[in-house]
């Protein structure tokens, strides 16, 4: 036990729904009168524990309870049953500027957060000049924070926050507030944190940020935990879902939209089926794959320059992606895409025929296409996989997916001469110019 810095068992927050407040009323005042609410289980007998300087991420979609594991756990609500058992200082990143008093200048808010927090007045002056730098707001920290902009306020606020040296990080959202440069501040104290050995507990929707961040994650539903185990496996799972729901919604907003009709490129010789459909790639693939299947993946061929087949490949070596895709219904406006992903499943680099420009298929019952990408492979050493991806865009964000296979084939790509440190290289152009001189 003294080796986890949360253990949480058979949680439970219920909440009593009331159709309107004359039935509220009526249950205070007759409390052994008919029941007049309903019972409404936020979280519904929760376990789980999480060891010291662990990173768990809380994933699940709106409404699922994350927000309210969190409160509870920090202990800004009280659970209806169940046990939290906390061991470690603890510092929350829940619901930013949470306790500061509109009417108080920014300092004196900066040692009333501290008071709040236990943190004496004199060891509070201390963490001053650092809150002040980090927070960047110059003079307005002698003003009441209710004349503040939302960034200022927000600044403060976290600089405030992870001024305290936690042992247990607790974080719902926090990043996805400010500017760009302000989240990339924010992210770069947060791994300092985590690198000091903190228990984080992360809260989020970027399913990249998890892979990146989190070694375990705990999939909430319904108040529910419905998976537990490997951040990288998770985050899928949650994409997956979150895919399935939006192509459900997505296909009947594709009802009566009309795509403009192209006669499809097609060979002056038509390849049999039996010489491109590939059987073991079916048989491979089938629990990867998610879609209406109007339109399916067949065939996948990763070539290098001379078309010979390749599962290795040199650092920035030119690559030929082969996608061969079968209709299974009269469609058009119909698009073909990839995505190139680390071990980790973080989608490193990509691309689709609206990003390149190319006219979108259209095409009958069993017609085949074979769309080629080729592109070099600019990337740290190391193995990767490839998504592919059929759709229809019904706009700049949104798509009915026809077939999304993950993991059509996986290849590595070896060392450079030079050590290519960040995943993905890029050349730049470098002017270098002597700026003063010894007289």
């Amino acid at each position: 036990m003294k080796d986890n810095a949360i253990i949480v068992k058979e949680l439970t927050k219920t909440y009593r729904l009331y159709e309107s407040n004359k039935r509220r009323i009526l249950e205070g005042l007759f409390p052994f009168c008919k029941q007049q609410h309903k019972d409404f289980n936020a979280l519904s007998e929760i376990s789980f524990s999480i060891k010291k300087g662990e990173i768990v991420g809380i994933i699940g979609k709106n409404g699922s309870g994350k927000s309210t594991l969190l409160k509870i756990i920090t202990g800004v609500l009280t659970q209806t049953s169940g046990t939290v058992e906390i061991n470690g200082k603890i510092s929350a990143l829940l619901e930013l500027g949470t306790g500061f008093n509109p009417e108080y200048t920014g300092i004196e808010n900066i040692y009333l957060s501290g008071s709040l927090n236990g943190i004496p007045r004199d060891e509070m002056a201390k963490r001053v000049p650092d809150i002040l730098d980090f927070a960047d707001i110059g003079d307005f920290i002698n003003q009441p924070v209710k004349n503040y902009s939302s960034g200022m306020f927000v600044r403060l606020a976290f600089a405030v926050a992870v001024s305290v040296e936690p042992e247990i990080l607790i974080v719902d959202e926090a990043l996805s507030v400010g500017d760009a440069a302000f989240q990339a501040k924010c992210m770069a104290r947060m791994i300092q944190i985590m690198k000091q050995g903190a228990t984080v507990l992360f809260v989020t929707h970027d399913m990249d940020a998890v892979k990146q961040l989190c070694e375990r994650c705990i999939y909430l539903e319904d108040g529910k935990i419905i998976h537990e185990g490997p951040a990288p496996q998770l985050a899928d799972i949650y994409l997956r879902r979150a895919r399935e729901k939006m192509n459900q919604e997505n296909i009947s907003l594709q009802k009566g939209m009309t795509h403009e009709e192209a006669d499809p490129e097609t060979s002056d010789t038509p390849v049999p089926l039996e010489a491109i459909k590939d059987e073991e790639f079916e048989k491979q693939v089938q629990r990867f794959r998610e879609g209406d299947g109007e339109a399916k993946i067949i065939r996948v061929e990763l070539l290098d320059e001379e078309g010979n087949t390749q599962d290795k490949f040199k650092y920035n070596q030119q690559i030929h992606l082969k996608f061969y895709v079968q209709f299974y219904k009269n469609l058009s406006g119909v698009q073909v895409g990839y995505h190139i992903k680390d071990a980790k499943n973080t989608q490193i680099i990509g691309s689709d025929m609206r990003l390149e420009n190319v006219q979108y298929l259209t095409g009958k019952i069993n017609d085949i296409f074979c769309v080629e990408y080729v592109t070099r492979l600019p990337l740290m050493a190391g193995a990767y996989n490839l998504t592919a991806v059929v759709s229809s865009p019904i706009s700049r964000t949104t798509a009915v997916f026809h077939d999304l296979v993950e993991n059509v084939k996986v290849f590595e790509v070896s060392e450079n001469d030079a050590k290519v440190w960040n995943k993905v290289y890029i050349p730049n152009k470098i002017n270098v110019a002597k700026c003063n001189s010894m007289v």
